[in-house]
């Protein structure tokens, strides 16, 4: 029975803490943002504010797209939706007898 003894070189190996970098990024997520407010009047929503398709938190009052002048394009939206749910359907011509 041969046994071959074979050497080992070890090599220093440097592992960088990732704490410096968590601490950074976790000092920006603990800013604190503020109570929810309505975009149109500024009064605090809470849990109760309504999100709109422009992106923004309304209140019970300005929920509608007409009541805080909403940017958003809901015509061509629900047309680009019928568009696409309905694809035009085209059958091949048939060969005449």
């Amino acid at each position: 029975m041969d046994v071959q003894v074979v050497s080992v070189e070890s090599k220093p190996v440097s592992v960088q803490s990732s704490s410096a970098l968590d601490s950074g990024e976790s000092i920006e997520a603990k800013k604190k943002e503020g109570p929810n407010r309505c975009a149109t009047c500024r009064k605090r929503v809470g849990l109760t504010g309504f999100n709109c398709r422009c992106g923004n938190l309304f209140c019970a009052s300005h929920r509608y797209s007409d009541k805080h002048e909403c940017p958003f394009d809901y015509r061509t939206a629900a047309r680009d939706a019928i568009a696409k749910a309905n694809p035009v359907v085209k059958a091949e011509k048939l060969d005449k007898i």
